[in-house]
C-alpha cells in the first residue's frame, strides 16, 4: 500500500508535461477565425479596429497587425482608386482587383501564422 501512495506522490510531484507548441497555434488560429474587424486608410495610414473580440487582446493585436502590414504597402494605390470619381461597381472592382494582385491574403495568412508562432513563444518562456 505504502508503494502505491509513493507512486502516486511522485507522478503528483512531476511536472504536467506541456502541450506541443502546435496545439496552442491551432487553438489561436481558430479564435481568429472567428475575429472580425474593420479598417479604413486615414491621413495614409491603415487603421484597424477589432469588432468582434477573440477575447484575448494579444490575439486581436495579431489579426489588426496582419491587416496594417499588408495593406500599408497599398495605401497609395488605395487612396489614387478611392480619389477617382467612379461608379461604386467599378471602385469595387478595381479596390478587389488590387487585393488580388498584391496577393492580401496569402499576406494575411503568412503574417498571423508568424505572429501567433511568435505569440505562443513569448507565453511558453513566460511559462517558465
Amino acid at each position: 500500500m505504502s508503494l502505491l501512495i509513493a507512486g502516486l506522490a511522485l507522478v503528483a510531484a512531476q511536472p504536467a508535461a506541456e502541450p506541443p507548441a502546435g496545439d496552442e497555434i491551432v487553438v489561436m488560429a481558430n479564435k481568429l477565425r472567428d475575429w472580425r474587424s474593420t479598417w479604413r486608410v486615414s491621413d495614409g495610414a491603415v487603421k484597424c479596429k477589432t469588432k468582434r473580440s477573440t477575447g484575448d487582446r494579444e490575439i486581436d493585436a495579431i489579426g489588426c497587425g496582419a491587416m496594417v502590414t499588408c495593406m500599408t504597402p497599398l495605401v497609395p494605390q488605395w487612396q489614387a482608386i478611392e480619389d477617382a470619381d467612379l461608379p461604386k461597381a467599378e471602385l469595387e472592382a478595381r479596390l478587389n482587383g488590387l487585393l488580388q494582385s498584391a496577393n492580401v491574403a496569402d499576406c494575411f495568412s503568412n503574417a498571423r501564422e508568424q505572429s501567433i508562432a511568435a505569440l505562443v513563444t513569448a507565453r511558453r518562456g513566460a511559462r517558465s
